[in-house]
């Protein structure tokens, strides 16, 4: 099994991190290739960010499939350019959002996403999960005040005000459940979840089991809710 993953960020300082932890994860057939875009925004905040990235993502992704990969993962929280992957492809393409919410509404009747980025993000991770159709699962969506190109700088600053914030979501908001809305929270989620004593949902993890399930079962996006677009003139 082949699955391409998709940083769609236009700088490479997530690869590695990412490469290292599904090589601990995945399973033993599973080759992994990670890239990210060469043009688009550093990180995606915002939906004018993921507007940026959505172009470049989706070449990448069709790209991918003319390679003879069988899956794509999205590899970003945002899904940018999730919904047209899926109408361009054939393979599975699996999304951070989409992945890790819906385990999240398996393992418990309510999940809050917690995040970085401030206030920017929670409008849009709202939208997502409408999107989805699991606003009714949905506790809260609470994020800290650091930038996503800051999470490297000080990890255990970061994993303290993620607690903080995931623990009032529990106390507060009334979440059983905890998603992190960051693919690069990269080990994170195992702290927190012997802390919190409830699960912690790792969405770049929950992707790539997501994809490798798919591609075992046969299975992918359904052309009738997503169908092949019509062939015209498209000028990049």
């Amino acid at each position: 099994m082949r699955i391409k993953v998709i940083v769609p960020v236009s700088t490479d300082v997530w690869n590695e991190m990412i490469r290292e932890a599904y090589e601990k994860y995945k399973d033993p057939d599973t080759e992994i290739t990670v890239v990210n875009i060469k043009k688009g925004p550093e990180s995606i905040e915002c939906t004018y960010d993921a507007t940026w990235a959505e172009l470049e993502a989706l070449l990448e992704a069709e790209k991918a499939e003319e390679e003879g990969y069988d899956a794509v993962i999205d590899y970003c929280h945002s899904d940018p350019g999730l919904i047209a992957m899926k109408e361009k492809l054939e393979i599975p393409v699996v999304g951070l959002h989409e992945a890790s919410i819906h385990l999240a509404s398996m393992l418990g009747r309510k999940f809050s996403i917690v995040t970085v980025g401030g206030e920017n993000v929670k409008g849009p991770k709202l939208d997502r999960v409408r999107l989805y159709g699991l606003e009714n699962k949905l506790a809260s969506v609470r994020s800290v005040d650091i930038k996503v190109l800051d999470i490297k700088k000080d990890f255990n600053r970061l994993v303290d005000a993620l607690y903080q914030e995931a623990k009032k979501a529990i106390t507060e908001d009334g979440a059983d459940v905890i998603v992190l809305g960051c693919g690069s929270l990269l080990g994170v989620a195992k702290i927190l979840q012997e802390k919190l004593k409830v699960p912690v949902i790792d969405p770049g993890l929950a992707a790539l089991k997501m994809a490798e399930m798919l591609v075992k079962l046969g299975l992918s996006q359904s052309k009738k809710a997503y169908p092949k677009p019509y062939s015209k003139k498209r000028t990049k």
